[in-house]
């Protein structure tokens, strides 16, 4: 007896037919002839304006070669690589490097011509038809100066971003970190002289972003850092970042940002304008005895760091500085204070006496010292925990 095929598997058969087919058709293009190669790069020699070095263009194209796709070697990120292909394949989409290098050089002359707009649809449109080539680390940084010089700061800012996150050590990181600093100054003092809110849409300003001014240029700020960590500009952007955070009030990020500059960049010429400004910050984060005392220790240690570093450039701030050292130690002073009346008014009169000990020993000179030492005159007799008058009931019912 004969078994006929059922249709929707003979369909399915067909369908993965077709997409290995197209897929591997597609990855297995020939190379495209060297010749455009050679004349891009004459052109890109000839006028430095363009500053994309492409001397190993045409020498790292010739030696490309697509990945090898077989079943032994299937992923599902290679499984999902060859199903988008497939379907850009039917829209003549697919990676093409001899498309790729003909937008490329099309880009590259608008961009000589200064048709800044044009030249960046030329370029997405090279780095989309040759993927994870090495003309598209070109392509994108291209691209993104392309909008940086038309004035799309946001659009240059997403595309150089892009360029960092896929290509991380760039040859371009030198010209890149300046740009994302350029226009995170800028996007800064424009926020500052109009105060834009952070949900309040952009329509009519292409130098700016949508939404959220305020919040890109710390993006801008922090892409320097996190990708350039050794370059000129990542401790400039950390300035800029805790300055930025400090002039709108918000003292924990800005400490944040500046305690990064002075443990990771000692020798930077920002370290005494940032401790003074971190000092600053922190003595505005504390909000009383009664909350975290963690940042009036960190602006003693701080103070107390300004006044043997930079002792001879504070000038006139020096007794400014003394006058805040002593401040916090009345702070402190009035800190230990409060749990030791915590305690007494508990009738714990041990730890009482032993915070009252505490605040004469290390702060003698304090106004709360004189208070101390007649409170601990008073309580040095009394019991140091108060009587247990239901200890009976732990003999009914002891715990278990």
């Amino acid at each position: 007896m004969n078994r006929r095929l059922n249709p929707i598997f003979l369909v399915f058969l067909v369908g993965v037919w077709l997409l290995l087919e197209c897929g591997c058709a597609s990855m297995h293009r020939k190379n495209a002839n060297l010749s455009e190669l050679d004349r891009i790069e004459s052109d890109l020699r000839a006028d430095p304006k363009q500053e994309v070095d492409s001397s190993q263009i045409r020498e790292e194209s010739a030696q490309f070669e697509a990945e090898e796709e077989t079943f032994s070697t299937m992923t599902p990120e290679k499984f999902g690589k060859r199903v988008k292909i497939f379907f850009l394949t039917l829209v003549n989409l697919e990676p093409d490097q001899a498309a790729a290098v003909l937008a490329f050089g099309q880009g590259v002359e608008l961009f000589d011509r200064g048709e800044f707009e044009k030249a960046a649809d030329k370029l997405w449109y090279a780095y989309f038809r040759w993927p994870d080539s090495p003309l598209q680390e070109d392509a994108i940084f291209l691209r993104a100066e392309s909008f940086f010089f038309a004035n799309h700061y946001a659009k240059a800012e997403r595309e150089y971003e892009r360029l960092l996150k896929k290509y991380d050590s760039t040859r371009y990181l030198d010209r890149v970190s300046p740009r994302l600093f350029a226009i995170g100054q800028y996007w800064d003092k424009m926020d500052q002289a109009n105060r834009y809110g952070a949900l309040s849409p952009n329509f009519t300003d292409k130098t700016r972003p949508f939404v959220g001014t305020y919040g890109e240029c710390l993006k801008a700020y922090k892409a320097i850092f996190m990708h350039d960590p050794n370059g000129l500009w990542a401790e400039h952007a950390l300035m800029a970042a805790g300055n930025a955070c400090y002039l709108r009030g918000q003292y924990v990020e800005a400490s944040q940002y500046y305690d990064d500059l002075i443990r990771n960049y000692p020798q930077t010429k920002h370290l005494l304008q940032a401790c003074e400004l971190n000092l600053s910050a922190k003595l505005l984060m504390y909000q009383g005895p009664e909350y975290d005392g963690k940042p009036l220790e960190d602006a003693d240690k701080l103070a107390e760091r300004l006044l043997h570093q930079f002792d001879t450039q504070l000038g006139p701030r020096k007794q400014a500085i003394v006058a805040t050292r002593n401040k916090i130690v009345d702070a402190k002073a009035e800190r230990d204070l409060g749990f030791a009346k915590f305690y007494e008014t508990k009738r714990l009169y041990g730890a009482a006496r032993y915070y009252y000990m505490l605040v004469m020993n290390d702060y003698p000179q304090s106004v709360a010292s004189e208070y101390a030492r007649e409170r601990y005159d008073v309580i040095k007799d009394y019991r140091a925990e108060p009587v247990d008058y239901f200890a009976w009931l732990k003999k009914i019912f002891p715990e278990k």
